[in-house]
Order: C-alpha cells, then sequence, then structure tokens
C-alpha cells in the first residue's frame, strides 16, 4: 500500500466530484479544506487489504478508481460478498456511527485501486458544526440500507435469471435503453459469489441471456442489445 498524504497529492484527481460527493457537499469551503489538508491518498494493489473485520475504524474511505470488495468469512473460511464499492461510492463510514466503531466486515481491493482516506473523528467534529451534513450522511445510510434490503430480498426469493438481470440493470442509468456497453464491476466469479450463485450458473444464465438476443459478452464487456428485455425479467 502507497500512502500519499495531504491535499496536494489529490490535486489530480476530480476534486469537483469530491466536492459535490454526498458525504461532502454541505461541507463549507473552509470545513473541506480543512479535511482535505488532513486526508491521505491510498494506493492500493489487487488483492490488497484496506480493513479487516473488527479492527477499529478510525478512518473510512472513498473509491477514486478501481473498486473494493466488502466482504466476510464464515467460521468455515467461506467468503460471502456483501458488496463490491466501485467509484464515489464510501466504504467504512458506517462504522463511525456504530456503539463499538469497529468494521463490519472485511474490505479487499479487486483490481488496483486509489481511495482517499479521512479521519472519522475530525468528520464527526464538523458534523457537530452542520445540520446540512448531518442529513447528508443520514440520506447515504438511508439509501445503502433500502439497497441492502432490496438485495436480500433478490437474493433470498428470485431465480438466478431474475438475480443477474437486476445485477446488469444496476450497472447501468436507467434512461439508457439500448446498445448500451458496460465493463463488470469484477470477475464473473467474485459476481457470481455476490448474487449468491456459482460461476457455473452464472455462466450459464449469461449464454441463455445471449441466446435469446439479450446482450453479448466478450470477457467482462456486455453490450446490452434489450434494456426492456431484461427489465421484463425482474418484473
Amino acid at each position: 500500500m502507497i500512502v500519499l498524504p495531504g491535499l496536494n497529492s489529490v490535486t489530480h484527481y476530480s476534486m469537483e466530484k469530491l466536492r459535490q460527493h454526498v458525504l461532502l457537499s454541505a461541507l463549507t469551503d473552509g470545513q473541506f479544506s480543512s479535511l482535505m489538508k488532513k486526508a491521505r491518498l491510498l494506493q492500493l494493489l489487487a488483492g490488497e487489504r484496506l480493513f479487516n473485520q473488527g479492527e477499529e475504524a478510525k478512518r473510512f474511505y472513498i473509491v477514486l478508481q478501481g473498486s473494493i470488495k466488502f466482504f466476510r468469512l464464515t467460521s468455515g473460511g467461506r467468503e460471502i460478498v456483501i458488496n463490491v464499492f466501485g467509484e464515489q461510492d464510501p466504504v467504512g463510514e458506517a462504522a463511525m456511527f456504530m456503539t463499538e466503531q469497529h468494521y463490519p466486515a472485511h474490505a479487499t481491493a479487486v483490481k488496483p485501486a486509489t481511495v482517499l482516506s479521512i479521519c472519522s473523528q475530525d468528520y464527526l467534529a464538523l458534523l457537530h458544526q452542520s445540520y446540512e451534513s448531518c442529513f447528508g450522511i443520514l440520506g447515504s445510510l438511508a439509501s445503502r440500507l433500502k439497497r441492502s434490503i432490496g438485495d436480500i430480498e433478490t437474493l433470498t426469493q428470485q431465480s438466478a435469471a431474475h438475480r443477474v438481470a437486476h445485477f446488469i440493470l444496476s450497472l447501468i442509468d436507467e434512461s439508457e435503453q439500448e446498445g448500451v456497453e458496460v465493463k463488470l464491476p469484477a470477475t464473473k466469479q467474485l459476481i457470481a459469489s455476490r448474487l449468491a450463485m456459482q460461476p457455473e450458473t452464472l455462466s450459464r444464465v449469461m449464454r441463455d441471456f445471449k441466446e435469446k438476443g439479450l446482450l453479448d459478452v466478450h470477457g467482462r464487456h456486455l453490450t446490452i442489445f434489450s434494456v426492456a428485455g431484461l427489465k421484463r425479467l425482474i418484473q
């Protein structure tokens, strides 16, 4: 892991994007600048651990590049993928508000990644000064909770085809219709784990979608020919 401290190290990334992030947009310019001066850039190699489950949550993170796998391990050592976070997604921010403030799961880079590391205590101090910031993070947590509830329903009650279609649709903008090209955010094996199925099942469903003319697959690149067709599968 390479650590680049200070505001100067993040200037070559889109500061405007960061400034508009849901967890940062309600801060004043002075508060934002103060927070960024103490922030760090972390550059992770593929497979490198960001934090461990149970570790004290002194910092939270925003993904700038790459993707981060959020997962837990069963007593038998089996990996349960909770989510895969991509660009602009926050990681570990909910731990700030837990009674014991420990990370609830492990976080590892799926591929080379760059994340912004922010001190939780510094951020909490600013929240005490800004009701708008409090509502911002409440909105972020509520949105994530709603998404998690939807994911649980999909994983426990729906077919493999429904789960895969739902996942693919989550990668595109709702306004997009036909001929959409997307890149899978992780390996098929990791996505299969996220969708609670075997990799062979995911491959079979993808072949079925291809045979039906819904999409084409080239490695991790998808061309979606019928967004409407995928939507019909989850209705």
